[in-house]
């Protein structure tokens, strides 16, 4: 089912580089999230055409029928999780650079890590999940996959994806200050905490480290190929592990 929404886009949708309609997957079995997730999809500030699956089974039929910007994944579904999901994305001709952000009701660090190694370009708990959080996770993902696809498309002219970049550029502050602000806090729980959950926290630390970490790893492989307009971008090289990831004995 599509719900379709205004007439035209936004001018800050035009602003910040988006598609002039942002086709998006919701991807969640529960009816009520589901339904708190398209409600809240159709109040932001963009022109969207929603479309929904319940499995990741639903997921490859949609992603059969038609191309989507960006595809918002549970993690926990019937026949799957959000990780498999990613990869069946990747797998589709059509869809596989599609933008993906992982809505979960997990709070495990490991997850999220391995969720962001994947290639989702971000995720959100269900329990952080808002109009605000939900739009700068749409955006910033939006963004991050207009970049890719634009860099591998051959008929796309370097001046706009100088422009995208320098769009990019400016949502740098507003992704990277609630990132530092949480560590700032987990920081403090862990000095002032007790000295058993002193693990769980540092966990929680790590996993936002290395979600920074892949931030900035996007930002030098970005400027890196932008500051190169005459050479052709080479199939991008597997990302080197984050210095903050490691295993808890």
């Amino acid at each position: 089912m599509s719900l379709f929404q205004t007439p035209s886009p936004t001018p800050r949708q035009a602003a910040e580089g988006l598609p002039d309609i942002a086709r998006v997957l919701v991807v969640e079995d529960q009816r009520f999230d589901r339904m708190r997730i398209l409600r809240m999809c159709r109040a932001l500030d963009l022109r969207t055409e929603l479309t929904e699956a319940s499995t990741l089974a639903g997921m490859v039929q949609q992603l059969g029928r038609q191309r989507f910007d960006l595809v918002l994944l549970d993690y926990h579904l019937p026949d799957g999780t959000g990780l498999q999901g990613v990869e069946m994305i990747r797998e589709d001709f059509i869809n596989r650079h599609a933008a993906t952000v992982m809505i979960t009701g997990t709070t495990e660090t490991r997850i999220a890590g391995e969720a962001l190694k994947l290639g989702f370009s971000d995720y959100v708990t269900k329990e952080e999940l808002s109009a605000r959080t939900l739009r700068r996770a749409m955006i910033s993902a939006l963004q991050k996959s207009g970049l890719v696809t634009g860099l591998e498309s051959t008929g796309t002219a370097m001046r706009e994806t100088h422009a995208t970049l320098h769009r990019f550029s400016r949502e740098c502050a507003g992704e990277i200050k609630p990132i530092v602000s949480r560590m700032m806090r987990q920081l403090r729980e862990i000095k002032h905490g007790p000295p058993e959950a002193s693990r769980s926290r540092v966990e929680e630390l790590e996993a936002s480290c290395d979600r920074l970490w892949s931030f900035l790893e996007d930002l030098q492989n970005f400027g890196d190929v932008a500051a190169r307009p005459s050479v052709r971008p080479r199939s991008q090289a597997p990302r080197p592990p984050s210095p903050f990831t490691r295993r808890m004995n």
